[in-house]
This record gives C-alpha cells, sequence and structure tokens, in this order.
C-alpha cells in the first residue's frame, strides 16, 4: 500500500511535535549530554526540513496541527512560518503563545532556534509591544533574546518596573542569563517583592551578578518552601564556602517535612563538598528522596550509577506532574534519575571516599576551576552542564550563563567542539 505525500507530511509534523517535546524534557535530563541533545537536534531538524521543503500541503498539515496541538506542534508551525516568512502565520502563532506559558514554551523555543536572519523583523516588534496593554507579547520577546543571548536593549529596562508580574519577572531573569550588572539595582529594588516569582528571579540574578543580598534572600526563599525553594537552594548554596553551607544545611535538615529536606538535597548537590555524601546515602532508602539523593551524589562525585552497578529497583510507582501556570513545567523532577541502591553506594563510598578532598566544592568529581567548568559543558551530562554554567557565570558574572539549552550545533561551536 502506497504513503501519500499529505500523509508524510502528516507524520512529519507528529514527528517534528513529538521530537520536540522530547528534547524539551532532554535539556534537563541527566541521561543525556551535548552529543547526545546535539543528535536529538539533529532529528528534529530533519523533520522541519522536509516540511520546509512540502510546500502548501506541508503547511496546511502544520496549521491545523497548531490549533488543536500543544508547544511542540505551535514549535513546529511557528519554525516553518518564520521560515516561509508569512507574517500572518506568525502573528497568529505568537498569539497562541499568550494563551498559556505551556505554549509560550513551543513559542520561545521556535524563536531561539530559528537562523537569526528569520527573525530579525519578529524580535522588534514583540520588544517594541506596549508594557501596559501587551506585557505577554513584550515577556516572549526578552525571553527570545535572552534564550539566544541577545540584548533586548531598552525594552528590558523598561520591563524591570512593569507592573505586570510575569513580565518583571522574565526581565529579571535576563539580567542573570545576560550578565547584565548594569541593571544590578533593578534586581535589588525588586528583593522584596509581593510575587513569588518576581521576588525569586530579582534575587536569582542578584546572586549571579555578585550581589551577596540576593543570596540572602534566596536563602530565605530555600527555608521558607514553595515553587522555588529546591531551585534557589541550587543557586544560594554554590555561593557559600562550604563551612557556612554546613551550617545552613544543618539548619535546614532539622527541620521537618520531606519538602525541606528534598531543599536540603538540592543545597548539598550545589554545596559540592563531599563532607555531605554519608548523610546523602542515608536518603537513599527513603521513596521521595532516593533518585534526588543520587543525583546529588552524582553531581559532586561524577559518579555513574547504572555503569558502576550501583543501581537498585525502584521503590516507588512514579509519573508525570505538571503545574499549567507554571513557565517551566515539565514531567517529574526526578525523571530520568536512577534509583540508587544505598548498601551498594555506601560500600562504593567506603573504597573511594579517600580521593575526595572534605570541605572543598566539587563538580562531577573535580574541584570547581575555570578550565574544569569548560570541560563540563563540553562532555558532562544536562544536570552538570546547567551547574558548570551557573559557576562560571560565578566567576565571570559579565558572560552570562551559558545557554545549555540551545541548539546543539550552536553550543557545540561556542565551546569549540
Amino acid at each position: 500500500m502506497s504513503i501519500t505525500e499529505d500523509e508524510v507530511f502528516a507524520q512529519a509534523v507528529d514527528n517534528a511535535g513529538f521530537l520536540w517535546c522530547q528534547r524539551d524534557s532532554a535539556v534537563r535530563d541527566p541521561r543525556y549530554d551535548l552529543k547526545d541533545l546535539a543528535e536529538l537536534d539533529g532529528r528534529l531538524a530533519a523533520q522541519l526540513d522536509l516540511l520546509g521543503r512540502g510546500g502548501e500541503a506541508a503547511w496546511g498539515g502544520c496549521a491545523a496541527a497548531a490549533e488543536e496541538g500543544g508547544a511542540g506542534e505551535v514549535f513546529a508551525a511557528l519554525s516553518l512560518a518564520l521560515a516561509r516568512r508569512d507574517q500572518g502565520a506568525i502573528a497568529a502563532l505568537i498569539a497562541r503563545g499568550i494563551e498559556a506559558p505551556g505554549i509560550a514554551r513551543g513559542v520561545v523555543s521556535a524563536l531561539g532556534w530559528a537562523a537569526p536572519g528569520l527573525v530579525k523583523d519578529v524580535l522588534p516588534a514583540l520588544l517594541g509591544a506596549s508594557v501596559e496593554e501587551q506585557p505577554a507579547l513584550r515577556a516572549i520577546g526578552i525571553a527570545a533574546s535572552a534564550v539566544m543571548r541577545r540584548d533586548p536593549g531598552p525594552a528590558l529596562r523598561e520591563a524591570l518596573s512593569a507592573e505586570d508580574a510575569r513580565l518583571r519577572a522574565r526581565a529579571l531573569k535576563a539580567l542573570g542569563e545576560l550578565g547584565f550588572v548594569e541593571g544590578l539595582d533593578d534586581a535589588r529594588r525588586a528583593l522584596g517583592a509581593e510575587d513569588a516569582a518576581v521576588r525569586f528571579w530579582a534575587a536569582w540574578s542578584a546572586a549571579l551578578l555578585e550581589d551577596g543580598r540576593g543570596v540572602d534572600v534566596l536563602l530565605e526563599i530555600a527555608a521558607g518552601g514553595g515553587a522555588f525553594a529546591e531551585r534557589a537552594a541550587g543557586v544560594a548554596l554554590r555561593r557559600l564556602a562550604p563551612p557556612a553551607g554546613a551550617r545552613w544545611l544543618r539548619g535546614l535538615g532539622g527541620a521537618p517535612g520531606m519538602e525541606r529536606v528534598r531543599v536540603a538535597i538540592a543545597g548539598v548537590g550545589a554545596l559540592g563538598d563531599p563532607a555531605h555524601v554519608p548523610w546523602l546515602i542515608e536518603r537513599m532508602s527513603a521513596p521521595r528522596l532516593a533518585r534526588r539523593a543520587g543525583g546529588a551524589l552524582t553531581l559532586i562525585t561524577g559518579v555513574d550509577l547504572v555503569r558502576e552497578e550501583l543501581e537498585g529497583p525502584a521503590l516507588e510507582e512514579t509519573g508525570p506532574s505538571d503545574d499549567p501556570e507554571d513557565e517551566d513545567v515539565g514531567p517529574d523532577p526526578d525523571d530520568g534519575l536512577p534509583w540508587p541502591d544505598a548498601a551498594a553506594v555506601g560500600r562504593w563510598w567506603a573504597r573511594r571516599r579517600g580521593d575526595f578532598v572534605a570541605g572543598r566544592r566539587h563538580l562531577g568529581g573535580r574541584a570547581i576551576e575555570v578550565a574544569w567548568l569548560h570541560e563540563v559543558l563540553r562532555r558532562g551530562r544536562q544536570p552538570a552542564r546547567e551547574a558548570a554554567a551557573i559557576e562560571r557565570c560565578f566567576l565571570r558574572p559579565r558572560l552570562g550563563v551559558f545557554e545549555v539549552r540551545a541548539r546543539g550545533d550552536a553550543q557545540r561551536a561556542e565551546l569549540g567542539g
């Protein structure tokens, strides 16, 4: 039975949407490194290329899928619309991104994926959208600029004092991403904001830009719990010396509640002091903590639990969790992390603990310094690469945060292979 042209393009649309969703998870998946991400990007690019050669038939299928589909379908359709320079379709698809943060992810991703020449006329219109009347459009423009590590110009400065909380939060995040030290005063002014996202991203950027008050606020957020607690600990503890980090962790670890322990685990992984490995191993017997503790162990020591045969059986059934209001909505945060065998890990640590210097910060098995961070960015798994990008920004704030979610070929070019 022969396959029609329409069926070929329909399959390509489905493939592109599926591959984008796979990629959206892969950028934080501990099973992926830059080589894996580049290979996945190559498969996605091939589907988009096929659609680009398909003319009106392919475009019709893309547009129809985007009307009813999610972020992956919108990504595919917008990528094709940008290549076709179809301004009406571009505007309509970007408008879909205003409907929900989940759709906006696909819109921003498509803008960041496209060749610069294809967005040179689109970005100015987004960045020029009214702060009062079209804040969501301005937020998409700033997000796309930040993903491309491109200065949004005056549009960013104006958004930093916007009344719309989502726009202001996105602008504050861009300060740290871009290494925009000149905006540090704006971040400081937002540290006391009532909106949780505004306060978090103000503190996040302030901490990246070498402001101690930003670190203090991140620690307050981490100790207070909530949606940003683990991420706050994951940055703040990187700014503390091991003794100070240990004191903070002792205070947090003594507080009741599973959420607090997960925050402490994130903090231990960020602090990177091998002295806390025995504490992590103790957490590996608790179903809701085991994989996260194993991930922190890998972040500090570089051990591959699967390759070293330190993986154990699953301690509980797991599945994806979604929050449609979260800009960073995604699968189970522990998805992709192996289940550690606590006893086996304990025996491994007894043999290997002498290879690590307690009281010294480590990432991926080695002490943190610039050359090693560059190597982690080139060859590490995605969680370690994300950590290395933050650590490198601490050492050189004006560089901004290396974008470990960018197209694999672009990352390779920037890193030198």
